[in-house]
C-alpha cells in the first residue's frame, strides 16, 4: 500500500513538474498578449467565432475538446461576431440569434453543427430568416418559438452583448478576424504558436490560473 502510495504521489509530482516546464515556456507578446482591459471576476475562455468562417468551421473540433479540457468552475463562451465582410450585419446577427435560441434550449451543439454543415457542405448561405427558421424547426424549435424568443429581452441581451464584446475587444486591437480566444477577458492567445491541442489546453490553463 505504501508503495502504490508512494507511486502515486511521484506521478503527480511529474505532471506537475510538467506542468511547470510547459508554463515556463509561455512568454507574453508571443504564446499571448495582455489586453489592456480589467480581468473578469470569474475564469472564462471566449471564442469569438463566425458561422460563415471557414476556419471556425475546421476549428471547431479543436474548440470542442478544449472546453472538455477546462478546469472545474472555468466557463467557456461562444460570441458569434456579425464583422465579416461580404455578407450584411444583419443576416449574420440572424445566426447570432439562432446560436442564442438554441443554447437556451439546450440545443446548441446539434444546431451548431447543423449551421456550419449548411453553410461549408451544402453551400447554403443562410441569408433569409425563413431559412434560419426551418433549420431550427428541424432540431425541434418551432417557428412560433423562434419568434417567441426573438423578441425575449434575454434573446436581445445575450446577442446584445455579442456585439459589445467585438465592439470593445475590437477596440482594445485584440479582434480583427476569427477565430479568436481571449482568456479571462485579458489574455488573447497567438494561435500560430500553438503547435496542438496538448499545448492549446495547457496555455489555457496557464493563463486562466493567472
Amino acid at each position: 500500500m505504501f508503495k502504490t502510495i508512494k507511486q502515486s504521489f511521484l506521478l503527480l509530482c511529474i505532471a506537475m513538474l510538467a506542468f511547470a516546464v510547459n508554463a515556463a515556456d509561455f512568454t507574453d507578446g508571443k504564446h499571448y498578449q495582455t489586453i489592456e482591459n480589467d480581468k473578469s471576476e470569474t475564469p472564462k475562455v471566449t471564442e469569438f467565432f463566425s458561422f460563415y468562417c471557414p476556419h471556425c468551421y475546421q476549428f471547431e473540433p479543436i474548440a470542442m475538446a478544449l472546453e472538455e479540457s477546462l478546469p472545474k468552475g472555468a466557463e467557456f463562451e461562444k460570441s458569434h461576431v456579425n464583422f465579416l465582410q461580404g455578407l450584411p450585419a444583419q443576416v449574420q446577427s440572424n445566426l447570432s440569434y439562432a446560436y442564442i435560441i438554441a443554447q437556451q434550449a439546450g440545443k446548441e451543439q446539434q444546431v451548431t453543427a447543423q449551421i456550419f454543415d449548411s453553410i461549408h457542405q451544402k453551400k447554403a448561405e443562410l441569408s433569409d430568416i425563413k431559412d434560419v427558421k426551418k433549420l431550427l424547426e428541424l432540431n425541434g424549435i418551432s417557428e412560433k418559438d423562434f419568434d417567441q424568443s426573438m423578441s425575449s429581452m434575454l434573446v436581445i441581451a445575450a446577442e446584445q452583448k455579442m456585439q459589445e464584446q467585438q465592439e470593445l475587444f475590437g477596440k482594445l486591437g485584440a479582434l480583427s478576424g476569427v477565430p479568436t480566444f481571449i482568456v479571462n477577458d485579458k489574455y488573447k492567445i497567438n494561435m500560430r504558436e500553438v503547435k496542438s491541442q496538448a499545448d492549446l489546453e495547457a496555455l489555457v490553463k496557464y493563463l486562466l490560473a493567472k
